[in-house]
């Protein structure tokens, strides 16, 4: 019995010790993160009842000579090469963003994209022209047309892949290495491994809010929701490591093998060792 006390003690030691340092770990890498605002409490709240009718007219005239809807059957004005040529980013399509980005969000970046993204330098500039009513009936607009079943990958393709390209996947980034140097000052990084190299907890918190934990970085805020932003976490991960539910259930079974085999050699020696007594 004294054996299996050890052994008991040695066991909760290791575990403590592991999960320990685990936390230690995380803490001096990040330190301590900020939670995440999916309110964007920063940002002027807005109670405007949108009307989608207008809010399509509007997109026409003030939204579409950069992005399209493809949802809609819209193809933006500006074609990608003058676009990077223009701006040094080709603007994304807008048709699932209703309902990938919170819609304070949405309201606030329309009025002022670089307030509501935290970027002096982001590329689109103010819509000084729009009334709030105006800038609540895009947004309206925005939100009928939205999928809203989209999955990780779709927020990824949507809200990522104009800077970023994901090699394990062939996502080539929309916006040329060149025009992206000019606008970013560097060429962001290839997101394949992000979601291994990276804990669930950051990924979160620098999506939410990129000056938070790396203050001056040129990546902008995208104002996911919460839900927006597990699902790309959530795809992030398993591109980075697709066996990892795969191995976790074998590692499982592993440990109880190990264990089963401790209490059958435990008993082993008690038998043995009662003959020797004897």
């Amino acid at each position: 019995m004294k054996e299996f006390k050890i052994l008991l003690i040695i066991a909760i030691l290791v575990i403590a010790g592991y999960y320990g340092i685990d936390i230690y770990a995380h803490h001096e890498m990040y330190g301590n993160l900020p939670k995440p605002d999916f309110h964007y409490l920063d940002l002027k709240d807005v109670n405007i009842k949108g009307d989608p009718v207008k809010g399509k007219e509007l997109f026409q005239s003030n939204c579409q000579s950069c992005h399209s809807l493809k949802a809609e059957g819209l193809n933006a004005m500006m074609d990608a090469e003058t676009a990077q040529n223009a701006f040094n980013v080709v603007p994304p399509d807008l048709s699932n963003l209703g309902a990938m980005l919170a819609p304070h969000f949405l309201f606030n970046f329309i009025k002022n994209p670089q307030n509501a993204t935290k970027n002096p330098k982001f590329a689109m500039p103010p819509m000084a022209q729009l009334t709030d009513q105006h800038i609540a009936d895009i947004v309206a607009y925005l939100q009928s047309v939205a999928r809203k079943n989209f999955t990780g990958k779709d927020v990824l393709t949507d809200a990522c892949t104009r800077c970023h390209s994901v090699k394990y996947q062939k996502i080539k980034a929309f916006t040329d290495e060149k025009h992206l140097k000019n606008y970013l000052g560097k060429v962001p990084p290839d997101l394949s491994l992000k979601g291994r190299s990276k804990d669930r907890e950051y990924l979160e918190t620098f999506i939410n809010n990129p000056q938070s934990v790396l203050p001056g970085t040129s990546m902008p805020r995208l104002g996911l929701t919460e839900e927006a932003t597990n699902k790309v976490i959530s795809y992030l991960e398993e591109i980075a490591d697709p066996h990892k539910q795969q191995r976790n259930k074998v590692g499982i079974w592993a440990l109880i093998y190990a264990f089963i085999g401790v209490v059958l050699t435990y008993a082993w020696k008690k038998k043995i060792w009662k003959t020797v007594d004897k």
